[in-house]
């Protein structure tokens, strides 16, 4: 994603990788990181067909981009382009105008899924056809996905490169008007660089490259909330209270639209590696509405499943070893008051949830993996949420085993009514590709700490069917799931129960796409004192 900065006073010319290196929210993909190529005054030093390889080099926006944008205290422009401005021409080569219309049609439907329309549809097709800047970045997007879908979702660097070469163009192309804006109109751009990290972000997705993709949407989500921030600042006084952005339950202008999109990509980057979810603070209601429609249905779950990772990604994960009577009652009464509201809340949408097989039909596969995927992603956050404080054995999780069972079989259902076929790490796909956390997580999530026999490699069998999701794989992640079983059944005969000592508390991977690896390091207790550890690491082939 593209780099809007983190610290203003950094060394623009510190490599990506070292400052990455002090960040412990990264998520590890394998590849190497060259740092960014700063851009000069030197038009020359802006030629995208420079010695970057059409693959690995092309370098994302650097700090500059917010650096020179903050110079000015305009703050972010809430009306890019109006509605009206959608269907008119612009100027640009056949190819471009193709692609831009090709975007439209089948690259924003995969990235817009049943929750980010708002965005895609409205906010970002404004922006595109009013401001070149944004328009470049689109048509490098629409380029890439048009590439990823000529491949099947294949993805071979020896054979194919994932990224054409005229796509790579594209990108830099991108890039390099992003900064020419910055040169001549540095307060206008601030808003521009906001949305632009939104797409890179997706680009970088796309072609795999993780790493990069976090640090695109984290300095733009950090960005977009400091702009927030002065916004409430200028509208009054803030409370001491007020530290953390507020999420409106309902997006009322295009700071929101666009704070929505960044909260979904930091809840996908939590539930994949990152240890803490930005702060944010979400107006929840205590009791919720007898009844809801299915459009608001998504955006109920969408604020439920924010609140709870701002829990769950929070100071309270590091109560799991702790006794009950070493945690401050405060934590303990926000934890119980926190599950009481978010059941509340569940009941009722889940109300208004179709799961019959005609609605799936008529939904497709993206809009109905993404409603299911939003439900159990809030059903796991919650089970993450009861064994935060006081739950250090692994058996804790077996009493949740009826609500895995559950879990599974609404997954069965829906693939068995959609006629969704099993898939191969990194081959063919079965299932379009889709920028919305779905049920690959909760699937993985199930198939590692429910130690029914049975019932994980039902979830391991429904993984394979789940395609790509965002940072997500089914099919790659079927294969860690598959080896954590194994280690934990090891010399045990199928349905036997999981001793404590053979079961795996932590995991932290990183998936390495061109060496076909998955980097794991998995824990295991040695004792009840949670003090003493066996470490595992592994290079898992897919």
């Amino acid at each position: 994603m593209s780099t809007i900065a983190r610290n203003l006073q950094s060394d623009v010319s510190e490599p990506a990788s070292q400052r990455l290196g002090r960040d412990a929210r990264r998520v590890s993909t394998g590849r190497t990181c060259d740092g960014y190529a700063y851009p000069r005054k030197d038009p020359a030093a802006c030629d995208v067909n420079a010695s970057h390889t059409p693959q690995s080099s092309l370098p994302p926006v650097c700090k500059d981009i917010v650096k020179k944008a903050r110079s000015s205290p305009e703050v972010f422009v809430p009306s890019l382009g109006s509605q009206s401005t959608l269907g008119q021409p612009f100027a640009g080569t056949i190819q471009e105008k193709r692609t831009f219309a090709r975007f439209k049609y089948r690259t924003v439907p995969a990235f817009a899924g049943g929750s980010e329309t708002e965005f895609w549809t409205g906010l970002l097709l404004r922006a595109a056809s009013s401001e070149p800047v944004i328009r470049a970045a689109v048509i490098a997007l629409g380029s890439l996905h048009e590439d990823y879908e000529s491949l099947e979702g294949r993805y071979d660097q020896s054979v194919v490169p994932s990224v054409s070469y005229d796509t790579a163009l594209l990108y830099g192309e991108a890039i390099r008007k992003l900064y020419k804006r910055i040169d001549t109109t540095p307060g206008e751009t601030a808003n521009l660089a906001v949305i632009a990290s939104i797409v890179f972000a997706c680009f970088e997705v796309l072609r795999r490259n993780d790493m990069a993709a976090v640090v695109h949407y984290q300095q733009g989500m950090r960005q977009l909330m400091k702009q927030m921030n002065e916004r409430r600042h200028a509208d009054g006084p803030l409370s001491m209270d007020a530290e953390a952005t507020v999420i409106r339950s309902t997006p009322q202008d295009d700071l929101d639209i666009c704070l929505r999109v960044f909260a979904r990509y930091d809840i996908q980057a939590c539930t994949f590696s990152k240890p803490k979810a930005e702060a944010l603070n979400v107006n929840l209601p205590a009791v919720p509405p007898n009844e809801v429609g299915l459009t608001e249905v998504r955006r109920y779950l969408d604020n439920l499943l924010i609140a709870i990772y701002q829990l769950v990604r929070s100071d309270l994960s590091m109560f799991r070893y702790w006794t009950a009577d070493e945690v401050s009652p405060a934590w303990l009464e926000k934890r119980d008051d926190a599950l009481n509201t978010f059941q509340s809340w569940l009941a009722v949408l889940e109300k208004s949830i179709p799961s019959d097989a005609v609605t799936l039909r008529n939904h497709g596969i993206t809009a109905s993996k993404s409603i299911l995927g939003l439900t159990l992603q809030v059903k796991v956050a919650m089970i993450m949420l009861r064994t935060c404080i006081d739950c250090g054995p692994e058996t804790t999780f077996d009493q949740f085993t009826a609500q895995f069972e559950e879990m599974v079989t609404r997954v069965e259902d829906m693939t068995r009514i959609l006629g969704l076929e099993a898939g191969e790490p990194l081959d063919k796909e079965t299932v379009p590709f889709s920028m919305e956390l779905g049920v690959i997580h909760p699937l993985f999530f199930i198939a590692w700490k429910c130690r029914d026999w049975q019932l994980r490699r039902r979830a391991i069998t429904e993984l394979k069917k789940c395609g790509k999701e965002g940072v997500w794989e089914g099919p790659i992640m079927a294969v860690v799931a598959e080896r954590i079983a194994q280690i934990e059944e090891q010399s045990l005969s199928p349905g036997t129960f999981v001793p404590e000592g053979s079961r795996i508390h932590d995991l932290r991977k990183g998936v390495e796409y061109d060496e076909r690896v998955v980097r794991a390091e998995m824990r295991l207790a040695q004792d009840s004192t949670w003090k003493n550890w066996a470490v595992l690491r592994e290079a898992i082939p897919f």
